[in-house]
């Protein structure tokens, strides 16, 4: 008798703990997908407030979307007056975005990088282009956040003198580093950082040279992942990287295991995941996520026209309704 008590207490813990917040990883019902407003799209995700932060199609201003009351509330505007925001990101207690010239192209000579206390209210500049009216910049429009740590990548050059790097700035301390810095013309550009937990991934290339690579913040170091990578991501201990044009490999940093990602795709680029998917944009305009725990993946027939991209607990995309272009978001957990 004290045995079977015994295992109807322990089912009844089983089922209390998955039923209160527990993780669903299955199929994805695309059918209980929200519509956010037209011309603002998703770049971060704040898992605090359970907010997902917008950018407008012009670059005017940060919202976040309360998932709650389904409320719209102003989060950032410009800094300078003239300039837009080309990129944010967020991880629920900072915000951090781009400001550049308002104009269309990828790359800007007068960017600055701000960073805006969720708690607080204060904006603090982080960074702001060397070159400023002198030369070229490419790459700071790529920024990543998490726990108060935030990474950039830049590229600038002025004709005579290049300078390219990947930076670490501490938000609670004040604390920057390089951790990868070179100076000359022709030497390796960086991009692509990325950051979760205690490891930024970034790529690096040169006429020469290139790869994926994963600094320890605890470890101050840094290792080299692939040599033929490009365009890394990572979370928790999952890193993946694009290797050709759709090739994805997903790799563990405990075991230092690789599993090749099947990916149904002529191409892939911008990839995005959480501790159980992995997505990228691809140009067959559909959604397919793969699903870590299955080694499978899973392929969504909808008219997209950008994304997926995964935030943290949601899944995002714009999809083509007649003329429109509409974003919507996914919660990939019950």
């Amino acid at each position: 008798m004290r045995y079977k008590f015994v295992g109807i207490f322990l089912l009844f813990l089983f089922l209390v703990f998955t039923g209160c917040g527990a993780k669903a990883v299955g199929q994805l019902d695309i059918e209980e997908a929200v519509s956010l407003p037209e011309k603002h799209y998703p770049v971060g995700f704040d898992s605090y407030g359970k907010r997902i932060l917008l950018l407008g199609n012009a670059g005017g201003r940060l919202e976040f979307y309360n998932i709650k009351n389904k409320e719209v509330e102003m989060a950032v505007e410009p800094v300078i007056t003239g300039k837009s925001i080309k990129n944010a990101t967020t991880d629920g207690k900072y915000v951090a975005w781009v400001e550049a010239t308002n104009d269309n192209k990828m790359w800007s000579d007068d960017w600055s990088i701000y960073v805006k206390d969720l708690k607080s209210g204060e904006i603090k500049k982080v960074d702001e282009s060397r070159f400023a009216g002198k030369g070229v910049s490419e790459g700071q429009f790529s920024v990543s956040i998490d726990d108060g740590k935030l990474v950039w990548a830049t590229y600038e050059s002025d004709g005579k003198h290049e300078f390219s790097s990947i930076k670490l700035y501490n938000l609670v301390n004040g604390i920057e580093i390089n951790l990868r810095t070179s100076e000359g013309v022709g030497v390796s550009r960086f991009s692509d950082p990325n950051i979760h937990g205690d490891y930024v991934v970034w790529s690096e290339g040169s006429l020469k040279a290139g790869g994926v690579y994963l600094y320890s913040i605890k470890e101050n170091k840094v290792y080299k992942l692939s040599d033929k990578g490009a365009s890394p991501n990572i979370w928790g201990n999952s890193v993946v990287w694009i290797e050709g044009n759709n090739k994805l490999v997903l790799y563990n940093i405990k075991d230092k295991k690789e599993v090749n990602i099947p990916t149904y795709s002529k191409e892939v680029w911008a990839i995005s995941l959480n501790e159980d998917y992995v997505t990228w944009y691809s140009s067959e305009y559909n959604i397919k996520v793969y699903n870590i725990q299955k080694n499978e993946t899973n392929v969504i027939n909808l008219p997209v026209i950008s994304g997926p991209t995964i935030y943290g607990d949601i899944l995002t995309w714009v999809q083509k309704e007649g003329e429109k272009g509409i974003p919507k978001f996914l919660l990939l957990y019950k």
